[in-house]
């Protein structure tokens, strides 16, 4: 039986592989397919910022997220940003929405430009609901899947202060939730 929900790691790699010690972010494919419609793979040519939207889909393990695109990131960052969980409008959003031991998923849309007024591709009655436990196992598996290239890699060369705080703030949030909800 095919899954209702699917998100996977394609590819993931460092946007500069001569300067990867100073990037701060992954990068990379990610699969994502929602009863059968697939909104990105990698023959689209997308690249999206794999670490960033990690954490962003860990956050939504026990809170829900309304989808509201022109005040929110986004649950799928682009990864364009300087700064981590800062990306530019191209993303994917949707709503996750706790229901007692279910997960509803809804009101999917995927912006493809920076400009908000075209490009934009609206997934209009898409919807489906999961166990809690379908939702938590696949987002974990993604967020696990991300966390590799982090720990295989160098540890990283920050010389700005404030980007050093925003670094260490992101993997204590991302290693706390992680820690939370991987039994």
């Amino acid at each position: 039986m095919d899954k209702k929900f699917e998100i996977k790691i394609l590819k993931q790699h460092w946007i500069d592989e001569k300067h990867k010690d100073e990037d701060l972010c992954s990068h990379g494919e990610i699969y994502l397919n929602v009863n059968g419609v697939i909104i990105t793979q990698s023959e689209l040519d997308e690249e999206w910022g794999i670490s960033e939207s990690a954490l962003a889909l860990l956050r939504t393990l026990d809170r829900d997220y309304i989808c509201e695109p022109e005040s929110e990131e986004g649950l799928i960052f682009h990864g364009c940003g300087a700064i981590l969980m800062m990306g530019c409008p191209i993303s994917i959003h949707w709503t996750v929405k706790h229901c007692n031991d279910e997960v509803i998923l809804s009101d999917f849309v995927k912006f493809t430009t920076t400009n908000p007024l075209f490009g934009n591709i609206n997934y209009e009655g898409l919807k489906v609901r999961l166990s809690k436990k379908e939702y938590a196992d696949a987002i974990i598996s993604f967020a696990l899947e991300a966390k590799k290239l982090f720990d295989n890699s160098l540890e990283k060369i920050i010389n700005d202060d404030f980007d050093k705080e925003m670094y260490t703030e992101f993997w204590n949030e991302y290693n706390y939730l992680l820690k939370k909800f991987f039994v």
